[in-house]
């Protein structure tokens, strides 16, 4: 049985960006929102009638689907979304590892790197440390039923990382989790920006080079304002979603305009 498509069906044919891109957006969504890997995927023909072109378009788009990992095909059987893909939330709160788990997910991390440099400049700046000093540089790849879904790096003093008893062994574990018995954390701040992924993403991401990527780049602080932490992470384009929630009057609200005001001239 074929199930119901989920997502809209418009698509901008005056749009330069070339049709088989914006069905394969379209179909993201239905792949976001699948209710069982059991039920059979849109045919190529039902898809090219729901949004009115070729068989041949709607081919380029389930083909990069199924070369993601969030498609397969099965001979005589039809298309099939893969138990494999898993969307990220992005959340400054909530473990990584639970959303896996509450998803019924199996995860993996890699710690592709562990080690000490002395601190460049920037970073004597932005630890509030001195020339002799060293940080602790993590960089690792996270996975979700063998799919690639981001590529952390994180740096932090090396004080703080013995502090916490960071090693290569224990880095494939939370890090913010660690951070937080080790260390009290007041405040994260995170900025968002929409990148291309060079040759090098591409390769660990197992996506093209040029695909989109959601860098998100943040920073961890105690009470004191102090910054204990600071990294980024490249995550997937097509398997990571970001929601907020923001109350739009009160005291809440004032408060969020004045540290976002604050923060833009910082």
């Amino acid at each position: 049985m074929v199930s119901e498509p989920f997502a809209g069906n418009q698509i901008d044919r005056n749009s330069p960006v070339p049709l088989f891109l914006q069905i394969r957006q379209a179909l993201l969504a239905d792949i976001r929102s699948w209710p069982d890997t059991a039920a059979q995927f849109p045919t190529d023909l039902g898809l090219a009638q729901r949004f009115s072109v070729s068989k041949m378009t709607v081919r380029q788009a389930i083909d990069d689907l199924v070369e993601a990992g969030l498609l397969e095909r099965h001979r005589g059987r039809g298309t099939f979304v893969t138990d494999r893909a898993f969307v990220e939330q992005l959340d400054p709160v909530l473990d990584i590892d639970q959303q896996y788990a509450a998803a019924g997910h199996s995860q993996t991390t890699r710690v592709l790197s562990f080690d000490r440099r002395p601190m460049t400049m920037r970073e004597q700046k932005l630890f509030g440390a001195q020339s002799d000093e060293t940080a602790v540089h993590i960089r690792r790849l996270r996975s979700a039923n063998g799919l690639p879904l981001a590529l952390d790096e994180r740096v932090m003093p090396a004080p703080i990382a013995d502090q916490a008893n960071f090693t290569a062994d224990n880095a494939v574990q939370s890090i913010i989790a660690r951070l937080r018995r080790a260390v009290p954390l007041a405040r994260a701040k995170w900025q968002m920006s929409a990148l291309l992924a060079d040759k090098d993403l591409a390769l660990n991401l197992s996506i093209h080079q040029g695909a989109p990527v959601l860098e998100r780049a943040m920073t961890y602080l105690d009470p004191k304002g102090a910054i204990l932490l600071t990294g980024r992470s490249l995550h997937r384009g097509d398997l990571v979603s970001c929601a907020f929630e923001l109350p739009l009057d009160g005291p809440e609200h004032t408060g969020l305009l004045e540290m976002a005001r604050g923060e833009a001239l910082n």
